[in-house]
């Protein structure tokens, strides 16, 4: 998608984790060839951005097996994203994926860029806003634009009574469009046939359907 994108014209950027051991190891490795696949499509190195932080440069794999790793995975990734790549690169369009990304279109949203969320799976995760501005992630931006487990009655209530935000919730509502795997993915849980979709997630792929952004 990167690469037929960049060769019809678009000024293609892409932000991944700097997964410094997974790039160096042998080059059959599902991240090196990724990697390579943006390169040999033609996009610069100058378009591919590597977040940098230390919990990602000695990984072996993508997620970790302790569920209380993964959270933190995912907020020094948007914690870069969103300090830097956004503002160094000004991009017209976001387009992020699955509940890793979740903060990231209601930061979008705020500073008026159009996103595209992709929903894959309905995993998510659920973490409190003080815990992610403890990171270095200012919310208090765009804090108005996350779904809470339970609706705040302010920034402040939000931030001090530790109320979880919900990932992937959070990037579907702020997004102004998403995708899915497959139309039928989309309505089998807009229309409640799993009973293992939380109820949040239902709702908003919902809504988004509904309104004829999905």
């Amino acid at each position: 998608l990167v690469g037929a994108l960049f060769n019809q014209g678009a000024d293609v950027h892409v932000a991944l984790p700097y997964y410094r051991k997974m790039f160096h190891m042998d080059s059959q490795n599902l991240i090196e060839r990724e990697l390579q696949l943006y390169l040999s499509a033609g996009l610069p190195e100058s378009r591919i951005h590597l977040a940098e932080d230390r919990i990602f440069h000695y990984r072996d794999s993508v997620y970790s097996n302790d569920d209380r790793e993964n959270p933190k995975i995912a907020l020094a990734f948007q914690r870069e994203v969103i300090n830097n790549i956004m503002r160094s690169v000004k991009p017209d369009l976001v387009h992020c994926n699955d509940w890793m990304t979740g903060l990231i279109p209601a930061i979008a949203r705020c500073r008026g860029i159009p996103s595209l969320f992709t929903v894959h799976n309905i995993h998510s995760q659920h973490i409190a806003l003080e815990r992610i501005e403890d990171v270095g992630i200012d919310a208090a931006e765009f804090w108005g634009d996350l779904y809470y487990d339970k609706p705040p009655y302010d920034y402040w209530d939000a931030r001090n009574n530790n109320i979880p935000v919900d990932f992937l919730a959070s990037g579907i509502f702020a997004a102004h469009f998403i995708n899915t795997v497959s139309p039928e993915f989309l309505n089998e849980v807009s229309d409640g046939r799993h009973d293992w979709v939380p109820p949040a997630i239902r709702a908003e792929m919902r809504a988004k359907r509904d309104a004829g952004c999905a």
